[in-house]
């Protein structure tokens, strides 16, 4: 039973009366202005949709699906089945059982990957308030500013209840990402592997690794050398650090003769190398401030001016229609603020305005009231309307990494800017990058346990003018006869936005190594890196034109 319901809600309003003075002026008199505030609590509520997902992703009883765990097969030495045709029998080829139904997952070490949910699901909760301050103007003018603030916890997100361990030296106090990322250090520095010193970390959770890895062949005088020669690049050069954690985590996959560190399963869980649960876990917070100016019941001129200054901040912005390992997926829950930061659909600025503009020229308006007939068909009775729209750039991911996985077994790690360069649209070459060469060498690979930046880049912003002309002429044998012609431009100044569609390994990902390494590029010699942009946003300038007659 969810006991998470209460919802109060309080709301009040007041009118300043002023009989004089300068309060008055600034107030005015009695119902000129007003004053507004609540608060509220609210809950969301969950059914279907998740029943959906969970039907869909769960392997835990409501699928047949069958996983090949990572480095079954290789190029080499254990080739997989090749592909010889559509309709070609699936289940005949090694490695697929006979289709069950799996209620309970054994500890064979596979290193599967699969989602369920979380026993602990509660209603996310919600913390609303606002306060306004409204003032009509003359002339039909009316002015309001408001602040809207929001606080949600217990939002729906998926993490990783498996996420590998993040092991503590008792001894020391140094964990494993500090270590880790000490090698990380290391071998971005070229240091040999035989003039790496002792780290107790290694020396007192990993006692056996020098001999247990001395099967590779690479040299090493102490555990921590023989750890280090596996990532360095006079070594195996593996920069996949949680692949790292899986060669020392147990004798098990790579048939060693004992266990490199104190204990089987140090990293890893012996059912799962990932599994994402949906849960209630994340968190959102939002502040925004809008700013209205509107002409209401104006005789030419009637507008509405919106301005909204806003910032919305969370550690995931997915919904529960993504995939398990999608836009909802917290990278490292054992880091969860590491992650918090503005949200993927967060827009600075917004700006939206309409306006309807009638002509005060010909008959029955201000000016030239008494035109002839023919004069009015073609100068009087002009309406001209407009719908304007703006919104800044929303924020995007810095390049991720393409080939390791430094923290999540499954889901890849953002990089790290190592200075600033200068990003946007360069309309010229369709890229996101002014420099993409200076822009590659400015990142690195995450270390480990790191999530690396998320939205500290923007993508370009959008604004479009929208303008329609009109006029009415009443046909000169009878009143009740009208002709309408209307002429609409959409997209009036024909400006085209870019829209990124095109995060790719090649347009978007860091290889190992990208301080130094050289972008790729086309056959005319052009860099790929950067190249995300794949479309508009909007459309091209439209016209349409109608014309009505009614009688």
């Amino acid at each position: 039973m969810d006991t998470n319901n209460w919802q109060p809600s309080i709301a009040a309003a007041w009118t300043p009366s002023f009989k004089g003075g300068f309060l008055n002026k600034l107030f005015g008199d009695e119902g000129d202005s007003v004053f507004r505030g609540g608060f509220r609590i609210t809950n969301d509520y969950f059914g279907s949709q998740l029943a959906v997902s969970f039907d869909g992703l769960s392997s835990i009883g409501f699928t047949s699906s069958s996983t090949i765990a990572a480095n079954t097969y290789n190029v080499t030495t254990r080739p997989a089945p090749l592909f010889t045709g559509f309709g070609m029998d699936i289940r005949a080829l090694p490695g697929i059982p006979a289709p069950t139904q799996r209620f309970s997952t054994p500890a064979d070490e596979r290193a599967r990957i699969e989602s369920s949910l979380d026993a602990t699901i509660e209603s996310p909760t919600h913390w609303t308030w606002n306060f306004s301050f409204g003032r009509s103007l003359p002339k039909g003018m009316y002015l309001e500013a408001s602040y809207l603030g929001r606080r949600a916890r217990n939002l729906f997100g998926a993490r990783d209840v498996m996420a590998l361990n993040n092991l503590v030296d008792p001894a020391t106090g140094m964990d494993w990402y500090t270590a880790a990322g000490i090698l990380h250090q290391a071998r971005a520095n070229n240091v040999p592997i035989t003039s790496v010193g002792a780290i107790p970390y290694f020396e007192n959770l990993f006692p056996n690794a020098r001999t247990a890895l001395s099967v590779f062949g690479l040299p090493a005088n102490n555990n921590t050398q023989a750890i280090y020669g596996l990532v360095a690049r006079t070594g195996f050069d593996i920069l996949d650090w949680t692949f790292i954690q899986q060669i020392i985590d147990d004798r098990t996959e790579f048939g060693l003769d004992l266990d490199p560190g104190l204990y089987p399963n140090m990293f890893f869980h012996p059912q799962y190398a990932a599994f994402s649960a949906f849960g209630t876990f994340a968190k959102s917070d939002y502040h925004g401030g809008v700013f209205t100016l509107r002409q209401r019941l104006g005789e030419t001129l009637s507008y509405d001016i919106n301005y909204t200054f806003s910032k919305s901040m969370d550690d995931v912005s997915g919904l529960q229609t993504d995939g398990s390992y999608g836009g909802q997926f917290l990278l490292n829950p054992l880091r969860p603020e590491d992650q918090y930061s503005v949200s993927d659909f967060d827009s600075k600025h917004v700006v939206n305005a309409n306006f309807l503009f009638d002509m005060p020229i010909g008959k029955g308006r201000k000016w030239f009231s008494n035109m002839n007939g023919l004069a009015d068909a073609f100068l009087g009775g002009w309406s001209l309307r407009g719908i304007y729209r703006y919104n800044s750039g929303q924020p995007i991911i810095t390049p991720f990494d393409q080939a390791q996985w430094a923290t999540n077994w499954n889901v890849q790690s953002n990089g790290t800017r190592i200075r600033d360069f200068d990003w946007g649209a360069v309309r010229d070459t369709q890229n996101f990058f002014a420099d993409p060469q200076f822009a590659f060498n400015s990142m690195r690979n995450a270390r480990p346990g790191e999530t690396g930046e998320r939205n500290t880049l923007r993508l370009p912003g959008y604004q479009t003018l929208d303008l329609g002309l009109s006029k009415e002429v009443t046909m000169p044998w009878s009143e009740n006869h009208k002709f309408q012609f209307r002429w609409e431009v959409f997209n009036v100044t024909n400006v085209q936005y870019f829209n990124a569609g095109n995060l790719t390994r090649t347009t978007y990902g860091l290889p190992q190594d990208p301080e130094t390494a050289a972008v790729a590029r086309d056959t005319n010699g052009d860099p790929i890196f950067g190249r995300i942009f794949n479309d508009i946003q909007g459309n091209a300038r439209r016209m349409q034109f109608g014309f009505r007659y009614q009688f």
